[in-house]
């Protein structure tokens, strides 16, 4: 089965990256799922900014998703627009994140059997 994450929540939402954290790591131990990317949108995008870490709590959430990127081959998708929208620019993004768009997101939808969104 093939899974897509959808992170939505703004960094100050710990709790909800903690969780997101936790259900794609298990998701990841399960040999059934494949995790096609994670989706950051909304105000969920300023975690793949290298500022983020003037903020070490933020920081650590940051280093979550870059470890499961790392660890687990799965892409880490950064919606541009919304990148911008938060005043933003394109050299900001973190190593490890990659900024996207529609036409990707429409794609990795499109070839997935679920969806889940945080």
């Amino acid at each position: 089965m093939k899974v897509l994450v959808i992170i939505k929540s703004p960094p100050a939402s710990q709790v909800v990256h903690e969780i997101a954290t936790n259900t794609i790591g298990q998701l990841c131990s399960n040999s059934d799922v494949e995790i096609s990317g994670i989706f950051f949108t909304d105000s969920s995008v300023s975690l793949s900014s290298k500022g983020i870490c003037q903020i070490s709590s933020l920081c650590n959430l940051q280093e979550n998703y870059l470890k499961i990127s790392k660890n687990m081959s799965i892409p880490l998708f950064v919606c541009g627009r919304a990148f911008m929208e938060q005043g933003l620019a394109k050299e900001n993004i973190c190593d490890g994140f990659v900024l996207s768009g529609n036409m990707e997101l429409s794609m990795l939808i499109c070839s997935t059997d679920k969806i889940l969104e945080f």
